[in-house]
């Protein structure tokens, strides 16, 4: 039992004298501290004063016609990816019993004649957005050219876009 309690405290010297070594060498006259954080990619947007329906003159002139901006704001210093879906596959459709169609086509800023008909339509890296702290927007302006031909079925025709935009 003698011999445990010597080698015990053999143990317990040695580890002693180690640990003010090691603080000693830790010591410094200045203390550093490293920190970080991370801002990830965002875009965001907003369909402006474009919250009500727009009237549109569907005859046999197929007019473009406007139906609002999209305003986009970006932290990346880039362009915005947007993506637009149709709610109707890129037809007008009526409010009549044959819930009648009329195709059209979509202009997106200075890209012409989207057709919504085939699903989504992803514009990469191509839609303006503005930058910096105080969240400015860059508009784009979005028309439709209806291909009514002045003989469809009467009823009041409407679909929606919907619009996703994402960081480059």
């Amino acid at each position: 039992m003698n011999i445990m309690l010597k080698l015990l405290l053999a143990v317990s010297a040695i580890t002693t004298m180690w640990a003010p070594a090691a603080v000693l060498d830790v010591s410094a006259p200045e203390a550093k501290f490293v920190f970080e954080g991370t801002i990830e990619p965002l875009c965001k947007t907003s369909s402006g004063n474009n919250n009500s329906s727009r009237t549109l003159q569907l005859d046999a002139s197929q007019q473009t016609q406007e139906i609002g901006t999209l305003d986009v704001w970006c932290n990346t210093g880039e362009n915005a990816t947007t993506e637009y879906s149709s709610a109707n596959g890129g037809f007008l459709v009526a409010n009549n019993t044959q819930n009648s169609k009329i195709a059209y086509t979509l202009d997106i800023g200075d890209t012409e004649g989207v057709d919504l008909e085939s699903g989504a339509y992803k514009h990469i890296q191509a839609t303006a957005a503005g930058t910096g702290s105080t969240g400015e927007t860059r508009a784009t302006l979005l028309k439709i050219t209806p291909q009514s031909n002045g003989l469809n079925e009467a009823g009041t025709y409407s679909d929606t876009i919907t619009v996703t935009v994402s960081p480059n």
